[in-house]
């Protein structure tokens, strides 16, 4: 079973479930082309969990608790939404973005840097393109793993470091 909040975390989250509705309402407001994707989440058990989370590392000296739970919230929200798009299959894969050529019109290089982007593991993978494509924060990449920022960080660089060490491997 999962971690449990203590007493101060829980009066933490049950103030933070003031800011929901606002939250939601915001981001409704804000993202007019995501509005397919927005009907098929369930937003409230998003932002419900997002609060929950929050409440673990959520320290009074450095944010105010607006803003700390308005952005994991928001920054949930996304999430859950493009994972949805993913499941619609508007999802479109790493490869296609980095590869919109055919096979026939690529350099030796280019097909040496596919291969060996293929070759690395999943996780990485993901954690490259979110980092990388997709600009996510390590900030937020790490509240999504919860884990520090420096060690998402580290987790790219050693994934880069992959990278070169599998592209210097091939052929």
């Amino acid at each position: 079973m999962g971690r449990r909040l203590n007493r101060r975390q829980r009066k933490l989250a049950e103030a933070g479930l003031a800011f929901i509705r606002p939250t939601i309402a915001a981001f409704w407001k804000r993202n007019p082309d995501l509005r397919d994707s927005i009907r098929r989440v369930d937003m409230e058990s998003v932002a419900q969990l997002a609060v929950c989370m929050a409440s673990f590392t959520y320290k009074a000296e450095k944010s105010k608790p607006t803003t700390y739970y308005g952005s994991a919230i928001r920054h949930a929200l996304y999430r859950a939404v493009l994972n949805q798009q993913r499941q619609d299959g508007r999802y479109i894969p790493t490869e296609v973005i980095l590869d919109p050529q055919p096979n026939h019109h690529r350099t030796r290089q280019e097909m040496k840097a596919m291969r060996a982007l293929r070759a690395l593991s999943i996780a990485d993978r993901a954690l490259l393109e979110d980092r990388l494509i997709e600009q996510v924060t390590l900030e937020q990449l790490g509240s999504e793993q919860r884990c520090d920022p420096r060690t998402v960080s580290k987790r790219v660089r050693k994934a880069i470091d992959k990278l070169k060490q599998i592209a210097s491997d091939l052929p």
